[in-house]
C-alpha cells in the first residue's frame, strides 16, 4: 500500500505547487494537501494595496482539501488566525502514515501536531524560519522551550543554511534534517528569459521605461516597511545623481503612496512604479532588469532572488535576507550589504551600473548558482524524510 501522507499548510502558494505535484506523482505516496484557507484562490489582503488572487493554477496535479473555515480564514495572522476544529477529525479519519506540517505557529498547526502524536504516527516539520531577526530574551527563551519539545524525535525539512542552523538550535538532530531547498521554476523561468529578452526594448516601453534609461535596477516585493523600499529609493537617488539609470519598483503595499511622495519631493528622475504584477506576467518585469536588489531588514528567504537569478541578473541583498548566505557570493554574482546602510547599497549599485561587463559576468554566475536550487532536489528531500519517518521496511513495502 502507498504511504498515506497529509500535508497541512495555511494556504496554497504558487511557488509550492510544483513540489506538491512531484510528491503526489510518486507511486509510493498517497498524497493529500489540506489547507486552512483558500486565500490566493479568492482575493485576500496580503500586504498589497488591494485584495489579490493569484492568476495561476494552484490546485492542479495533486489532491487538495479545504477546511470548513477556508472561505473565511486569512492567509496569515496571529496564533488564533487558524482555529479549525474540524482538522483533528479529518486527520483521524484519514489515518495518515505521515503528517507533513508546513508551519507551526498557529492553533490549527498545534491541533494537527497533537492529533498525529496521539495516534503515534510521525510528523515531518517544514519551516523557513531563521534567527537573523533579533527577539527579546524572554521570547527567545520561551520559543526555545516550546520548539525543543515540539521537534523532539521528529524529522524536519530545511530550506537553506540559516534555516538548518535554526532547527539545530532547537534540538533537531543532524540525522533528522533533510534539505528541501526553497526553489523557483528554474526551467520555466529560463525558457521565459530566452523568449522575453529578445524583445526587451518593447517590454521596457510597456512598463514605461525610456529607451535611454540606462541600466535598470529592479526590485520585486510588497511595498511594506520590512522590505525597505525607501532605503532602496534613497540609494537610487544617490546613484542617479551622477549616473544614468532607472529604478523599476514592482509591487504594491502600504508604502506605495509614501514612495511616490518622496519621488516628487526630491524630484528623483526615472523611477517607474507599475504596481502589482501577477504571476502570469511577472517574468516580463524580470526581463526588463539589469540589476536586482532586495535590501530587506528581515526576510526568511527571498524567493524573488531565485527568480531574478534565472534571468541572469546580478543581485544585491541585505545581510538579513535568508537566502544571502546560500545564493549570493559577494563579488561573484552580487553583493551582500549591511541592512542599515543605504550608502553601501548605493556603492554596490554604482559598481554594477558602471560596468556592463561586471553585470554580464555576475549574471552568468547567478544562472549557474541557482540551478542547484530546484524542485527535483526538494522532492527528493521530502521523499527521504518520509521514508525515514515510516521506516525503510514500510517504505519498501510501498513499492
Amino acid at each position: 500500500m502507498p504511504i498515506r501522507v497529509a500535508l497541512f499548510a495555511a494556504s496554497p502558494i504558487p511557488s509550492r505547487i510544483p513540489l506538491f505535484q512531484r510528491v503526489a506523482a510518486d507511486p509510493h505516496i498517497d498524497f493529500t494537501a489540506i489547507f486552512a484557507s483558500d486565500g490566493g484562490i479568492r482575493p485576500v489582503e496580503a500586504g498589497y494595496s488591494e485584495p489579490t488572487a493569484w492568476d495561476t493554477d494552484l490546485l492542479g496535479g495533486y489532491e487538495a482539501r479545504f477546511l470548513r473555515r477556508a472561505d473565511r480564514n486569512p492567509i496569515d495572522g496571529g496564533f488564533f488566525a487558524f482555529r479549525d476544529g474540524d482538522l483533528p477529525g479529518l486527520l483521524r479519519r484519514g489515518r495518515y502514515d505521515v503528517l507533513w506540517l508546513w508551519g507551526y505557529n498557529y492553533l490549527s498547526h498545534q491541533l494537527a501536531h497533537i492529533t498525529q502524536r496521539l495516534v503515534q504516527k510521525p510528523v515531518v516539520f517544514h519551516e523557513d524560519q531563521n534567527d537573523l531577526a533579533r527577539r527579546p530574551l524572554w521570547k527567545a527563551a520561551a520559543k526555545r522551550l516550546v520548539l525543543s519539545m515540539m521537534f523532539r524525535g521528529s524529522k524536519a525539512l530545511y530550506v537553506g543554511t540559516h534555516n538548518y542552523q535554526w532547527y539545530r538550535r532547537y534540538g533537531v538532530r543532524e540525522r533528522d534534517l533533510y534539505f528541501v531547498p526553497h526553489a523557483a521554476d528554474n526551467q520555466g523561468l529560463r525558457a521565459d528569459a530566452s523568449a522575453l529578452l529578445l524583445n526587451r526594448a518593447t517590454l521596457r516601453r510597456r512598463f514605461g521605461i525610456r529607451d535611454d534609461s540606462g541600466p535598470v535596477i529592479l526590485t520585486v516585493a510588497r511595498l511594506i516597511p520590512v522590505k525597505q523600499p525607501l532605503m532602496l529609493l534613497k540609494a537610487f537617488r544617490i546613484v542617479r545623481s551622477s549616473r544614468r539609470c532607472t529604478l523599476l519598483i514592482v509591487g504594491s503595499g502600504e508604502l506605495e503612496g509614501v514612495i511616490s511622495a518622496e519621488v516628487r519631493r526630491h524630484q528623483i528622475p526615472d523611477v517607474v512604479m507599475p504596481g502589482f504584477v501577477n504571476q502570469s506576467e511577472i517574468a516580463q518585469a524580470y526581463a526588463c532588469g539589469d540589476i536586482f536588489a532586495l535590501p530587506s531588514r528581515s526576510e526568511t528567504w527571498g524567493l524573488a532572488v531565485n527568480e531574478a537569478m534565472n534571468f541572469g541578473l546580478p543581485v544585491i541583498v541585505s545581510d538579513k535576507v535568508g537566502c544571502a548566505v546560500d545564493l549570493v557570493r559577494d563579488g561573484e554574482n552580487g553583493y551582500v550589504i549591511p541592512f542599515q546602510s543605504p550608502e553601501a547599497l548605493a556603492d554596490r549599485l554604482s559598481r554594477l551600473v558602471d560596468s556592463a561587463e561586471m553585470r554580464r559576468r555576475f549574471g552568468q554566475a547567478s544562472i549557474a548558482r541557482v540551478q542547484n536550487w530546484n524542485y527535483d532536489v526538494a522532492a527528493d528531500g521530502v521523499r527521504n524524510a518520509i521514508a525515514d519517518a515510516v521506516g525503510h521496511d514500510r517504505w519498501a513495502a510501498s513499492h
